[in-house]
């Protein structure tokens, strides 16, 4: 069931927001505190994936690289957490585990994930989303060529997220840096050094 507007009583929560973040970049950070707007008192807890179930290559930089990126990124936000339970566990990153390891933590919170417009339409090939429809709702960033329509899964909730519709995106970011292109614009400046000190995107 969709409802494309807050609501006006916000529970509690926890906002998972799992990806790649190879690198992270301004509009994530952007739609994480946008998210905050929609569960008052929540966390956002970043989550880097080993490996997308839905992605034919895996990440460019390692896994501490982009743990330490979602450091750089993230220390002036007290509400923003980093949980790196899918690089340890290895191997395909299924959201349907993730969750069931903060349930397990957590049994009574009120889990939120964060996806793309994009994702939304995909949401059917997601490894065993009918649980996952039953365990979380799917907060929805518009993005532009993808219109939001209910994907038609049994109880799935999701909530559109306002948040200004911004070009970043890291495989943008990497192919700017391979060719030499600023990109000051587009990453906090502390994760910008860091790549430059780590050389990383550069071409061989």
């Amino acid at each position: 069931m969709m409802n494309p507007a807050p609501q006006a009583n916000k529970p509690s929560g926890v906002i998972l927001y799992g990806g790649a973040f190879d690198p992270v970049h301004r509009a994530h950070i952007e739609v994480a505190r946008a998210a905050l707007r929609y569960a008052s008192l929540a966390k956002v807890v970043f989550i880097p994936s080993a490996q997308s179930p839905l992605k034919v290559h895996g990440p460019v930089a390692s896994d501490a690289d982009r743990l330490e990126m979602l450091r750089l990124a993230t220390a002036a936000e007290p509400d923003f957490l980093i949980d790196d339970c899918e690089l340890r566990r290895g191997g395909i990153s299924y959201t349907v585990d993730t969750v069931r390891a903060f349930l397990a933590q957590q049994a009574e919170a009120e889990l939120y994930w964060i996806i793309g417009g994009d994702q939304l339409a995909q949401l059917a090939q997601w490894h065993a989303i009918g649980e996952l429809a039953q365990w979380v709702t799917f907060l929805v960033l518009a993005r532009p060529g993808y219109p939001l329509a209910d994907p038609g899964i049994d109880g799935l909730r999701w909530l559109r997220i306002e948040a200004p519709l911004m070009p970043e995106s890291s495989s943008r970011i990497r192919q700017r840096i391979r060719r030499q292109l600023p990109v000051s614009e587009l990453l906090a400046p502390s994760v910008e050094a860091f790549i430059q000190a780590k050389r990383l995107y550069v071409a061989p």
